[in-house]
């Protein structure tokens, strides 16, 4: 099996049977092959072990374990990766065939971007488009926007591995809105952009987070504002 990667792509599944399989060979479809892909079961119940077993492809690596949640597992698969350059993805969310040769082209030609994200096109249960998101592109409007909203999409963020190491990683104190939390310490002190094309397929699903998680998330949001805020103000 090959060892020297330039990408690792990290995903954590909980009971994600229903668009599992979808997700992944939206991976191991790319057209960019020099990759691996780790994927943690993180206490799965339904046929999640299953499916991630029927796939031979060697450049999988499937770790299963209790439920210890996102957060946790995303540092996890990132600790034990190879590569020089972390992609992320949700389990029921699509690659783009492109979409790792697009980011991985960009991040070699601009060395002082340190993370990148992309568009994305909205799909519904059913996996057909129902919209698009598209979020600022620039670095001086995303320093900004950031702020107000999360300013990338999770699942289609490539980044430096040494950079995240350099920060500590995601805060495993956040349950939820880890993603912006990392990114509030990333944006005040480094380079980093969205690109314009729609390189991801982000599903959108009728169920959500419970009105309880949903009080959480949105504390959660402000109170890493504030801290974006102090960040940008007293940052060099």
């Amino acid at each position: 099996m090959q060892e020297n990667f330039l990408v690792s792509v990290i995903m954590s599944v909980h009971n994600g049977e229903k668009y599992l399989q979808e997700t992944v060979l939206s991976v191991l479809n790319q057209t960019y092959k020099n990759f691996e892909f780790i994927i943690i079961n993180d206490g799965s119940t339904d046929r999640t072990f299953e499916i991630l077993n029927k796939f031979s492809d060697v450049r999988i690596k499937i770790i299963s374990r209790e439920r210890r949640g996102l957060t946790k597992s995303l540092n996890y698969a990132i600790g034990i990766s190879k590569g020089e350059l972390i992609a992320r993805i949700d389990a029921d969310d699509v690659f783009v065939s492109n979409k790792l040769a697009v980011q991985v082209e960009y991040l070699e030609k601009n060395f002082e971007v340190v993370l990148c994200g992309t568009w994305a096109k909205f799909i519904n249960e059913e996996g057909k488009e129902v919209g698009v998101y598209e979020t600022p592109i620039s670095y001086q409007k995303i320093k900004y926007n950031i702020l107000l909203h999360n300013s990338f999409i999770h699942s289609s963020v490539m980044f430096r591995k040494s950079i995240f190491n350099r920060i500590g990683g995601y805060n495993e104190a956040y349950r939820y809105a880890q993603d912006y939390e990392l990114w509030g310490r990333i944006v005040p002190r480094y380079q980093v952009v969205n690109l314009s094309q729609y390189l991801l397929k982000y599903r959108k699903l009728n169920s959500g987070i419970t009105k309880s998680k949903n009080i959480i998330v949105r504390w959660l949001g402000l109170k890493i504002r504030f801290a974006i805020l102090f960040r940008l103000l007293f940052t060099a």
